[in-house]
């Protein structure tokens, strides 16, 4: 029931952001004498703010509460949305009273508290480079192979980057989604919650088949319909993968790909260069 109730919080969420954001644009239109009547407005917008910014934070240490986030990102976010809730009672308290000199200065300092704690929030949702230009998004951190590919490591060079880019984000040190992360081989063979990913082995038995295969609109499917789904490529290889044991000490010739396999594998590594 904790946890249910948790998950309201990237719904109720983006309604303190949207209500400070018109707070700053209302002031800011205030500044001149035709638009002096938003001053009037404000309050009513403050008004509304502070309970969904409450609603929204319990929301959030109780989702916290359920295991998924462990990076020190949690930390920070959890206190600093926790301040911003202390900061929009100030400022409606200031606007009450008709301090609206030092109300604007605290406005000012919510909507700088805001940029940080939200861009926290969306790092530990996302990753943390889920604002970057394209090409750096893209770009895996890991090292290049260079050499003939066909003796290459499969799970290295062929699978992980696969999970580093459309996986992570929901299994990794961030954020491990039913206890699960894909982000070494280590944790990869301990699996999650729901136990191993690969045991029973092959692509229509294992776990990590099975959520591949649901349709998109499954609750269950990997990924989740909100994020950029697996390529065609990208399946194909995981399948042939799965089907082959799904080995981490093989080399991609060892498992005997076949041409149409192996293609598919010369694309998914050449993007990445």
């Amino acid at each position: 029931m904790i946890e249910f109730i948790g998950k309201f919080h990237p719904l109720l969420v983006h309604l303190p952001i949207g209500f400070l954001v018109l707070l700053g644009v209302f002031e800011m239109l205030a500044t001149r004498p035709r638009w002096q009547h938003l001053t009037d407005a404000s309050r009513v917008v403050l008004a509304l703010t502070f309970p969904v910014t409450l609603a929204s934070i319990v929301c959030g240490w109780l989702l916290a509460a359920s295991g998924e986030y462990e990076d020190s990102n949690l930390f920070w976010h959890r206190w600093l949305g926790t301040g911003l809730g202390l900061a929009t009672l100030l400022l409606f308290v200031l606007h009450w009273t008709g301090l609206f000199r030092l109300y604007r200065w605290g406005l000012i300092g919510t909507l700088g508290l805001l940029a940080i704690s939200s861009h926290l929030g969306g790092s530990l949702t996302h990753g943390s480079d889920f604002i970057s230009w394209p090409s750096e998004k893209l770009s895996s951190n890991r090292p290049k192979f260079s050499g003939d590919l066909k003796t290459a490591p499969v799970y290295e060079v062929v699978i992980q980057p696969i999970f580093d880019k459309s996986c992570v984000g929901c299994h990794g040190p961030n954020k491990s989604k039913g206890g699960l992360r894909l982000d070494t081989v280590e944790h990869f063979a301990k699996g999650g919650e729901t136990g191993s990913l690969i045991d029973p082995p092959g692509a229509s038995q294992s776990l990590l088949g099975k959520r591949l295969a649901l349709p998109l609109e499954d609750e269950d499917h990997m990924p989740p319909e909100a994020k950029p789904q697996l390529s065609t490529n990208q399946l194909t290889v995981i399948n042939w993968w799965l089907d082959a044991g799904a080995p981490t000490d093989k080399t991609i010739q060892e498992l005997s790909p076949t041409s149409e396999v192996f293609q598919m594998i010369e694309s998914l590594t050449t993007a990445r260069q």
